[in-house]
């Protein structure tokens, strides 16, 4: 089986954080030749003793009869062993979700924002036994008597080390045991010739050898903000404390913002008012209550709760949400939805004074005006030259009087751009899509999940 490269230096980590264990260690070698009182402490080095032949020649400067300095601490890998006792169900994989911070470009730093969301699948790590012999090299027995007795004193029975800091790695944090002694390398009787004493442990490392994890971005299905604030300082909010009954208790609630489940909103007129309901699956009339959609999430406070739209389409734009209050209608799939005018967009195109049927009206009949100076009119079909209008027109254009003849204010075939009208009769506001090249209200209309959100007042 074909299988990509990859190296993540696992093996490796054990074995240095292993010799680190030995650093730092002393003997003492006698008192300073200056005031012959204060004590001599020398540091013993510890090193990884698998060097290659080519680097053994150069630290022995091309020449066998060069003796190694004494005292030092080598550490090298004796064996490595599969450990069957610790295997595990191979194919068992768990996923954790991620959150990096982002990071801003222009100072090369990350910030507190969140930034990209992921998932990292880990698959299940390879159990071994990893056994590492350390030779302590002396020159006389007092020497190797120091160091034994402060090394010996640490494994009781274990020691824990930390191969590395990554918060999601199940394997991070492992012990070692020592599992055998040897006094000294050297026969009986001793030879005066030999001027370096061995003293060699054994030690065994259980480790986890992890597969490569699977790392995915998360797409955005839906947009969940679960910061909970509670207000603490009422007199940065500016209001009055008269005019509202909610805010005698604003101290003790607290806000949660929720897209719930995975459920679609469809925004639409009901005679004179508008209205919103839950759906999934695509299926409008599915009669999904509220009381199921926020039954997870909060309660409904009428008048207060609110709702925010996203009638632009981008659901990464937190700032240019539609906002308003929603009500309780009585039906149980269906809430009121109050616009708070102020966060509508703001016009691009000059307000137009109704909406027409170019095809059928005339000024001056059946409720349109008699011609006036400045009157302007959106179409929703499209009328001939040889009409009253004296133009051609198509549906979706608007047409202006200029005093003397009708033109074409706005050409919806030409335009590219998303624009924005009010029609003054109903002071209902429209958005023009430049790829359907059409007008449609500006908030009302179907939001898929993510695209709309609640804010519910949660009572502690």
């Amino acid at each position: 089986m074909a299988q990509n490269h990859f190296y993540d230096n696992q093996i490796r980590r054990y074995i240095l954080q292993f010799v680190r264990m030995f650093s730092g260690f002393t003997v003492k070698t006698g008192s300073k030749k200056n005031d012959g009182v204060t004590d001599y402490y020398i540091r013993v080095p510890s090193r990884y003793g698998d060097v290659s032949r080519m680097a053994a020649t150069i630290l022995k400067g091309n020449s066998e009869n060069v003796v190694n300095s004494a005292p030092f601490i080598a550490a090298h890998v004796q064996s490595l062993q599969p450990d069957r006792q610790r295997l595990q169900e191979p194919f068992f994989n768990d996923a954790v979700s991620v959150n990096e911070r982002k990071f801003d470009s222009t100072t090369n730093s990350y910030t507190a924002e969140q930034g990209q969301k992921y998932s990292v699948k880990r698959l299940m790590p390879v159990p071994y036994l990893l056994n590492m012999q350390v030779d302590i090299w002396t020159s006389n027995t007092d020497q190797k008597l120091q160091l034994l007795e402060q090394i010996l004193v640490l494994f009781n029975p274990a020691l824990e080390i930390q191969h590395n800091d990554n918060p999601i790695d199940w394997t991070t944090i492992t012990n070692v045991e020592m599992t055998d002694l040897q006094w000294t390398s050297r026969g009986i009787p001793a030879g005066v010739e030999d001027q370096i004493d061995i003293a060699t442990m054994i030690f065994q490392i259980p480790i986890w050898i992890n597969p490569p994890a699977q790392v995915t971005r998360q797409n955005v299905i839906r947009n969940i903000i679960n910061n909970i604030y509670t207000y603490s300082d009422l007199d940065t909010l500016d209001y009055d404390p008269d005019a509202f009954e909610f805010f005698a208790d604003l101290n003790a609630q607290s806000s949660v913002i929720v897209t719930p489940n995975n459920y679609s909103l469809r925004v639409f007129q009901n005679g004179n008012d508008v209205w919103c309901s839950p759906y999934a699956n695509g299926n409008y009339d599915d009669n999904i209550s509220w009381e199921t959609v926020l039954k997870d999430y909060g309660q409904l406070d009428s008048g207060v709760s609110r709702l925010r739209l996203k009638y632009h389409g981008e659901v990464d734009d937190l700032n240019a949400d539609v906002i308003g209050t929603l009500t309780s209608t009585g039906v149980d799939n269906a809430l009121g939805f109050t616009i708070d005018t102020a966060t509508l967009p703001t016009n691009t195109v000059t307000a137009v004074d109704r909406i027409i049927n170019a095809s059928t009206a005339k000024p001056g009949f059946n409720g349109v005006p008699a011609v006036a100076t400045g009157q302007r009119y959106l179409t929703l079909d499209s009328a001939l030259s040889s009409s009253v209008w004296g133009i051609e027109v198509d549906a979706n254009d608007i047409l202006e009087y200029n005093g003397t003849m009708w033109v074409k204010s706005f050409d919806a075939s030409a335009n590219v751009t998303r624009e924005y009208v009010t029609n003054t009769t109903t002071s209902q506001q429209f958005k023009f899509d430049s790829k359907d090249k059409s007008w449609t209200d500006t908030y009302q209309g179907v939001y898929d999940a993510g695209y709309w959100r609640l804010e519910l007042i949660v009572t502690p």
